[in-house]
């Protein structure tokens, strides 16, 4: 038995007048209508979990294809311009001014 069923049978055992009978059957319904909202939720939730989780399970099976093109593109944009000597004095003179920025608002 659920928890519906019980309460049903456990409050079937005490009499009640008229006015009670009616208060306990709209309680009931309000349980069994809250039981059923939730089952259909959980249901809901269940099936956008998994709905959700279908393209990163895609993109799983080629993550490897996918991160070799983005390194294969960020190489091919930067090297280039690093064989220039100006733009790799420019890179370094950008990086340890970032790193020194950084050190300072750490402190």
């Amino acid at each position: 038995m659920n928890e519906i069923e019980m309460l049903v049978q456990k409050e079937k055992e005490v009499s009640y007048n008229r006015s009670n009978k009616d208060l306990f059957t709209f309680y009931t319904l309000t349980l069994i209508n809250q039981e059923e909202s939730k089952r259909r939720q959980k249901n809901r939730l269940i099936v956008f979990g998994l709905i959700s989780m279908a393209p990163a399970l895609i993109l799983m099976l080629n993550i490897e294809s996918i991160t070799n093109s983005l390194l294969h593109l960020v190489l091919s944009l930067s090297l280039p311009l690093l064989y220039n000597p100006s733009y790799s004095y420019l890179v370094c003179i950008l990086l340890t001014g970032f790193v020194l920025s950084s050190k300072r608002k750490s402190f």
